[in-house]
């Protein structure tokens, strides 16, 4: 049954959320993740009763977009912010009926213990597994003593983790790798993390309108998005299009972001002579100009992932009837096991990446088929009903199915 449906049946639900993402003081207003925001603003619409979250200050400077700012008297839920170095306490939380709070965060993980003791539903979010953990570590730790010390830090937690997951209620994973290594904690959810709405899924007049351009000949369209850092695969970006060039693959290749390798990345653009076959334009505006663009100017999405994180870049890009290109992460790799919508090859394998470019620029047909496969896919997991299936989930770990 549609949520909505449930909230004229339904006795009104206090859910309190404890995001792992945190709010930014500016004065009189609050500043939100835009992400995080939309988010929290589908629930109050869909969740029969109130809604709370509890969060804590940012420390660091605010972005200079993907943020939004509004007064406490403008939000359709009620925000508590936590002073500095404060933790949630039995009266933050006294008059919930079912409280999510972050399995990823290190600081949550006492949070099902605590609705134990308080007789209220915990469900935990969870995106990373360990594995995930060790790789980032891995490719952002230089000094191995510190490298141990985060390994160690990881393990702990962990156990932690394992324990807190053994009190609670439910969890809801993000991705598939998370979903299966958590197998034994009842009450699991899958779903898939995205920001593109069932609106913004790309029609099938325009999908065919773009497909029309594949057998015209004309070079491959490549395009990356996200953080240029090199658990993203970042610094394989431009060896991957000297790659292409030396193979005689007619292709350009637009990097959309900014980040650590920014300007390593365009002084190597320049030194391999790269400039007509990439192009970096930096960070642009997700929804006025990201997803307009990979719509109508990309072909296929490379994404060179050295970890298992379950991206909203995968949901988004196939949202736009653009298939996916990319290292065999376990993230990825449970995605190419729901759905026909891509091509992997074994981590940092560049020659297996750019060999795979190159076949597909001679076999058109089978990118454009990819193409059809990736809406029908993303169509399943829209930003409504993946919160619709999220919510509904919720309430029947509450006992409140009718």
């Amino acid at each position: 049954m549609n949520p909505s449906s449930r909230s004229e049946q339904l006795p009104a639900i206090h859910l309190v959320i404890i995001p792992s993402v945190p709010v930014w003081n500016n004065g009189g207003s609050l500043c939100f993740d835009r992400k995080f925001y939309d988010g929290i603003i589908l629930y109050t619409q869909y969740w029969p009763g109130r809604i709370s979250c509890i969060m804590a200050t940012s420390r660091s400077a605010r972005p200079d977009f993907g943020v939004v700012e509004k007064r406490a008297d403008e939000l359709a839920f009620s925000c508590i912010v936590l002073g500095e170095n404060e933790a949630v306490t039995e009266k933050h939380i006294k008059n919930a009926d079912l409280v999510m709070a972050s399995g990823d965060a290190h600081d949550q993980l006492y949070i099902s213990e605590l609705c134990r003791r308080s007789n209220i539903k915990c469900v935990y979010v969870i995106e990373y597994i360990p594995e995930t953990r060790y790789q980032i570590a891995s490719l952002t730790t230089r000094n191995p003593l510190i490298l141990f010390r985060r390994f160690l830090f990881i393990w702990q937690n962990e156990q932690k983790r394992i324990a807190a997951f053994r009190l609670c209620d439910a969890i809801q994973s993000n991705g598939t790798p998370a979903y299966h290594h958590y197998h034994s904690v009842r009450n699991r959810l899958l779903y898939f993390d995205t920001r593109v709405s069932k609106k913004q899924l790309i029609g099938e007049a325009e999908l065919e309108t773009k497909l029309e351009r594949l057998h015209q000949d004309k070079p491959l369209r490549l395009a990356f998005s996200g953080r240029l850092v090199r658990m993203k695969g970042a610094d394989h970006l431009v060896k991957l299009a000297q790659l292409l060039k030396v193979k005689g693959v007619p292709f350009h290749l637009t990097i959309y972001g900014t980040g650590d390798l920014d300007g390593d990345m365009r002084a190597e653009i320049a030194g391999r002579h790269l400039e007509e076959q990439v192009s970096m334009p930096g960070p642009v505006d997700f929804h006025s100009q990201l997803v307009p663009d990979i719509k109508a100017k990309v072909d296929l999405f490379v994404c060179l992932h050295r970890q298992s994180d379950p991206s909203c870049t995968y949901l988004e890009t196939l949202s736009c009837g653009v298939p996916i290109v990319g290292y065999n992460n376990r993230a990825f790799e449970g995605i190419l096991q729901q759905a026909d919508i891509g091509w992997g090859a074994k981590m940092n394998d560049l020659d297996g990446i750019a060999f795979i470019i190159g076949n597909l620029s001679s076999n058109r047909n089978e990118l454009a088929e990819k193409s059809r496969n990736s809406v029908k896919f993303a169509a399943l997991h829209d930003f409504e009903t993946t919160y619709r299936n999220r919510i509904a989930h919720l309430l029947d770990v509450n006992g409140s199915e009718p």
